[in-house]
């Protein structure tokens, strides 16, 4: 077998690069020929290379699908060459045939599945990758696959929850900005010549609102330019490790925000512990998995610094509770499930705590939103209203002395 770096060109002439193991280039045509490309030139390299297949990757819900339907399969006796044939023959797209069929023709040439998997990091994650590989290590692949199935379904539920919630709140916001939008733009203008025909002292109020309807339709692209800057400061200053810092610092101090995103994260962590340590992947590897998947670098450190110290011999719970991030409730439970012996058991029971919490919260918090939004809502549009009409009923009493 010799390792390839090949550059192939797909049916619409786009160039393709990649790595490939074959016996010779006329085997490496056909491997190539079967991920519906041809074979342009190829070269042979020394040592494994980490070049993957330029593939669109899998979404979410197609990862999921994938682990369930080979986790079936395999859960049948179908052995995993025969199971992925089956599932590249039915897949829906284009694309997850070719990820399928590259990730066969990989084992074929001697690949284990995990090293399969891991040149398609945009489809499958690290963790996804090493849970693989544990389960191969161990005969347990089914077993590991299934525990992914229940993850996997885990974030999308969570994720699509958290957005359903969402909808309203933003749908309203997104109506107050428009209307307000219009009476500065559309609706005051029209209203100015009469103010200024009737020679009334205008009042605060209406002189407030008149300037800023002024200055919005005269530097509109001022207006404009700002929110462009500031949308690209934010994340040029979220891009740096200090400025991400403080950034997820703050967005976990927000009221009653930021204790919903410490929920969701910590309840990443601990699926994402409890899942790792079943499949057999040793602790200081699940911690580093489990600092991936929290997306909040403050809580990503904090983990990484309970990782050292588990690594000079400190104990989990005691780590945990040194570090000072986590609640009291988590680091209780991983201090009785060490002492216990029962640590995956224990986090399981935490993982179902949260899985009834985080859903509460989110459908409270965003309850809540709704009617702040509209009390706002209502009081910017009522008070544009009232610096309209204001100067309108002066005029009306002058006319009536």
């Amino acid at each position: 077998m010799q390792n390839y770096a090949y550059t192939a060109r797909d049916e619409y002439g786009k160039a393709v690069r990649g790595a490939m193991t074959a016996e010779d280039e006329i085997d490496l045509a056909n491997k190539i020929s079967n991920l519906g490309y041809f074979l342009v030139r190829a070269k042979i390299v020394t040592g494994p290379s980490e070049v993957s297949v330029k593939i669109n990757p899998l979404k979410s819900r197609q990862v999921l699908n994938f682990t369930i339907y080979l986790a079936t399969l395999l859960n049948a006796g179908v052995p995993l060459i025969d199971a992925l044939w089956d599932l590249a023959e039915d897949a829906e797209r284009t694309n997850i045939k070719r990820v399928i069929d590259d990730i066969r023709c990989r084992i074929e040439s001697g690949s284990t599945l995990e090293q399969a998997l891991s040149f398609h990091r945009r489809s499958f994650s690290k963790l996804y990758t090493a849970i693989v590989c544990a389960g191969e290590s161990t005969g347990k692949l089914v077993v590991c696959l299934n525990d992914l199935v229940n993850l996997l379904d885990w974030q999308l539920e969570l994720k699509a929850k958290m957005k359903e919630a969402a909808t309203y709140p933003l749908i309203l916001l997104s109506v107050m900005v428009g209307v307000v939008t219009l009476l500065v733009v559309k609706v005051i203008p029209t209203f100015e010549p009469v103010f200024k025909g009737t020679g009334v002292a205008l009042p605060l109020p209406t002189q407030i609102v008149l300037g800023v309807s002024h200055f919005v339709r005269s530097f509109w692209y001022i207006v404009t330019g700002f929110l462009i800057l500031s949308v690209i400061g934010y994340r040029l200053y979220n891009s740096t490790a200090n400025g991400r810092y403080k950034l997820d610092s703050l967005k976990l101090r927000f009221p009653l925000f930021g204790q919903l995103l410490c929920k969701v994260a910590l309840s990443r962590f601990c699926h994402t512990l409890a899942i790792s340590l079943s499949s057999g992947v040793d602790v200081l590897t699940a911690l580093d998995f489990g600092g991936e998947v929290v997306n909040n670098l403050r809580l990503e450190r904090a983990i990484a610094k309970v990782r050292d110290a588990v690594n000079v011999g400190e104990k989990l719970g005691n780590a945990l509770r040194v570090c000072g991030e986590f609640p009291p409730l988590v680091v209780r439970m991983i201090t009785v499930g060490e002492q216990s012996g029962a640590l995956t058991q224990t986090l399981n029971k935490v993982n179902q705590f949260y899985d009834r919490e985080v859903p509460l919260n989110v459908k409270k918090i965003f309850t809540l939103f709704e009617p702040i939004m509209i009390v706002v809502m209502g009081a910017v549009v009522g008070l544009i209203t009232f610096s309209i009409f204001l100067p309108m009923f002066q005029m009306v009493q002058m006319m009536g002395d």
